[in-house]
């Protein structure tokens, strides 16, 4: 097969993420993890046990739900037809050796699998290329899937620390309310984040305090946010929900205003129009929050808790047809949240 002079270089270049996980705006490359023949039989080839672990590095960030920067994921099947011309045309170490010289490649990790009596032992070792420390992690124990689970959650923790924490604090949410793992990784980014980010860590320690039912010594985590940095989205519309869940409608209300205006990415746009909307129903004034719901349903009609309270506020206003349409979306969009369900039930006989 001739694919000509010309294409030659341009596969390359499409070979150039390969084995790349796009994490921020840093590549992060995974070379083959080395297995024994014994783990190999269990279908845990060098290739499928980097897939594995480029895999799960993905998963704990989508987990973490953070809109810390904007990240991008692409990993490549391993039987792609651009991996697969590399290996033909021996041109796999040259693409990597190119994603280094042109700074594309911001984390290297590779890595081995041995067997330790009748457990077996991942070893990760990494690089940065803006660090003169490396990176070694292992973990030691019988299932394979717990193993890359360990060494993701270090490998993540090099990256950067916050989104370990955000994964913590998000997976307690979700389940067991016990916010112990989720404190342990926001005191690490205290001592190891960058000042510069510094006011993600005490923003995401007062969310933890506040689930906590601490609002006091939330407000002093989201006070020393923005001591640091008193533009901060997160934390102005974080306030603003505490001063809701005090009862302080008004300065909860300023809060969700002035939100609105520092919010030029909207991160928290249809959120703060919801929320203010809230404010005001718990106020008496329905009339007043209806529209504030719709702004927040325009600006995203995926915001399944901008339905929901709009539903909400139709049912007070004796719009039963309405109220269930509204709660239905919210449902279709949110099908985990039970709350949303159980109020759309007693629509249906309303």
């Amino acid at each position: 097969m001739d694919f000509g002079l010309v294409s030659l270089p341009v596969l390359a270049l499409t070979a150039l993420f390969g084995y790349a996980v796009f994490f921020d705006t840093s590549a992060v490359v995974f070379q083959d993890i080395d297995v024994p023949p014994s783990v190999q039989q269990l279908g845990y080839s060098p290739k499928v046990m980097s897939s594995r672990l480029a895999n799960e590095v993905r998963m704990i960030d989508q987990k973490a739900r953070t809109v810390k920067d904007i990240r991008d994921f692409a990993l490549p099947g391993d039987e792609s037809a651009v991996n697969a011309l590399g290996d033909y045309f021996k041109f796999g170490e040259p693409i990597k050796a190119t994603q280094q010289l042109l700074g594309l490649v911001h984390y290297n990790f590779t890595g081995d699998v041995v067997k330790q009596g009748d457990d077996l032992k991942l070893s990760i070792r990494g690089s940065a290329h803006d660090r003169d420390q490396p990176f070694n992690t292992a973990a030691i124990g019988k299932d394979p899937e717990k193993l890359v689970h360990e060494a993701a959650l270090d490998i993540v923790r090099f990256i950067d620390p916050y989104i370990v924490a955000s994964y913590a604090y998000e997976a307690a949410r979700d389940g067991d309310k016990n916010y112990t793992t989720a404190l342990r990784e926001v005191r690490y980014c205290l001592v190891n984040m960058p000042k510069k980010e510094l006011h993600w860590a005490y923003n995401l320690h007062g969310l933890i305090l506040v689930q906590q039912g601490k609002l006091d010594d939330a407000m002093e985590r989201y006070n020393a946010a923005l001591a640091l940095k008193p533009d901060f989205v997160l934390t102005v519309y974080n306030v603003g929900n505490l001063m809701l869940e005090k009862k302080q409608y008004d300065q909860a209300i300023a809060k969700y205003k002035e939100t609105l205006k520092v919010d030029v990415k909207l991160v928290r746009t249809p959120q703060a129009y919801t929320q203010w909307g809230v404010a005001l129903t718990r106020q008496g004034q329905t009339d007043a929050a209806i529209p504030l719901f719709e702004k927040a349903i325009a600006l995203n009609p995926q915001y399944a808790d901008a339905y929901y309270r709009l539903g909400m506020a139709y049912k007070e206003k004796g719009k039963i047809k309405d109220a269930q349409e509204m709660i239905q979306r919210a449902v279709d969009r949110a099908p985990d949240r039970k709350d949303y369900a159980a109020d759309l039930a007693p629509q249906l006989t309303n």
